[in-house]
């Protein structure tokens, strides 16, 4: 069985060999052809290679389309600092106040070069015959907070809360409109990423994420993508909601009790966690995160549940580590 067939079946809820390895991996991909991660965030024809050999070597159930969290938010005006060795962060936030955001027009994903370039990858990537490429969408929160600072934004959610769903709004039709391109070139699964919704209160999420959430994950059911909800932090308030938001598949993090988080979704979608990236991969040996991941596998008490580091690897995670990932899946069966 490949990675195709296994990721279809699961998902399809057929017999597989062995759960789907879902591990974010980040910037570990860089080594692959040796680059530093400016060149990972701006050369998309390398990023695919070095994610496309970083699935094979690893193990892994996807190829990851990704770099960094800034794509959108850069083309809407932010001004990004690219480190050789770090990810990009804002030199200048697009939005100097939230009031300006009334000027703004949704962008076209191809306005967006670099948003663009995550298309051309997954053109790329679905040549290859075993692994299907996954490509990250930023989700509205973020998007926003990219934009207008997080601090600031969270601020704003009090002041003018009407101004920042507006922003929402402007920023969902970009999401919208790349799903659609990721589409047209044949792409099959996609992830959001949105850790600044996980700093919102759980009615705020309901009433303001939510709705967007839903958007997104619903016109990729329309477009026959399956979709992915990666948020970080504590989001036991937040998994009654965002259970409810289209995603097929939702990432916890290492701080959320994975038996508890189980009985809050149900049978709505799948949960993929939540060994904490750090303690139980980067900073110990194979065995304590095989170790780890065995008792995640304990708390799933047989439940159609997979299991992962919570959030992306640090870039110096030792190989031998992340593999010991993709093996104890192997014996979990």
């Amino acid at each position: 069985m490949n990675s195709k067939e296994r990721l279809d079946a699961y998902l399809s809820g057929k017999e597989t060999d062995r759960r789907p390895n879902l591990t974010i991996v980040g910037s570990v991909v860089t080594r692959y052809v040796g680059m530093g991660i400016d060149t990972y965030c701006k050369n998309w024809r390398k990023m695919a290679e070095a994610a496309r050999l970083a699935a094979h070597d690893l193990d892994l159930d996807f190829i990851q389309i990704a770099s960094d969290l800034a794509r959108e938010a850069e083309g809407y005006g932010t001004v990004l600092r690219f480190p050789e060795d770090k990810l990009p962060s804002p030199a200048k936030y697009a939005l100097e106040d939230i009031a300006d955001a009334e000027e703004l027009r949704p962008l076209k994903t191809a306005e967006i070069p670099r948003l663009y370039d995550l298309v051309k990858a997954t053109e790329a990537a679905l040549e290859d015959p075993d692994v299907y490429p996954m490509t990250l969408a930023v989700g509205p929160m973020t998007v926003a907070g990219n934009m207008r600072g997080v601090e600031d934004l969270l601020v704003d959610l009090f002041d003018e809360p009407e101004a920042v769903g507006r922003l929402l709004d402007t920023v969902t039709e970009t999401a919208l409109d790349f799903v659609d391109c990721i589409a047209d070139v044949g792409g099959k699964y996609m992830y959001v990423a949105d850790p600044v919704a996980s700093l919102v209160s759980p009615a705020m999420y309901r009433e303001i994420v939510l709705p967007r959430h839903q958007r997104i994950f619903a016109r990729m059911v329309e477009r026959g993508i399956t979709g992915r909800l990666h948020m970080c932090g504590n989001t036991t308030g937040i998994l009654p909601y965002s259970k409810s938001s289209g995603a097929k598949i939702i990432d916890i993090d290492h701080v959320v009790d994975y038996a508890e988080a189980l009985g809050i979704v149900g049978d709505a979608c799948l949960l993929n966690g939540n060994i904490d990236p750090v303690a139980d991969v980067f900073s110990c040996d194979a065995a304590h995160v095989k170790q780890a991941m065995r008792a995640n596998a304990e708390k799933a008490d047989g439940h159609r549940a997979l299991f992962m580091p919570g959030c992306e690897l640090p870039t110096a995670t030792p190989t031998e580590n992340v593999k010991a990932i993709a093996e104890v899946l192997k014996e979990i069966g």
